[in-house]
């Protein structure tokens, strides 16, 4: 017998997939989705229930720094950034509008970042943002 996936859609956009946290990796794995054709419901708990270093609601929030390490392309790091940016990473390329000098590093002004995300993702068709915590995943 041959094993099928089976992905459950959300009622609300007959989602594909649904991506749990605001975060980088979420947003990344939202806009990257999206981009593909790929209908997302992306769940931010903020406002709704907030962490002790969160300052604000938006998305992509950076907490303690505004380095996002070596923009280099002689170290792994800023490898890796080179790499993203042809596959076209929307949150480096909202890093590189933020981008404030640092050096041979990637920094950036955090709120303009964030900002940036928010937009990028509200603007994209295919993403839906929930603002409301997730208490548990469906079967």
């Amino acid at each position: 017998m041959e094993a099928k996936a089976v992905m459950q859609m959300p009622a609300s956009i007959g989602c594909g997939v649904r991506v749990i946290g605001g975060g980088l990796a979420g947003c990344e794995a939202a806009w990257q989705l999206a981009r593909r054709g790929v209908a997302v419901e992306l769940f931010e708990q903020r406002p709704v229930r907030r962490s002790a270093a969160h300052t604000g609601d938006r998305l992509a929030e950076l907490v303690c720094s505004n380095s996002l390490r070596s923009d280099r392309v002689e170290n792994a790091v800023g490898l890796l950034k080179a790499e993203l940016r042809l596959i076209g990473s929307g949150l480096l390329r909202c890093a590189d509008a933020a981008r404030v000098p640092a050096g041979g590093a990637l920094a950036v002004d955090r709120g303009a970042f964030s900002e940036s995300v928010e937009e990028l993702l509200a603007g994209t068709a295919r993403v839906q943002i929930e603002r409301r915590c997730v208490e548990s995943l469906p079967e």
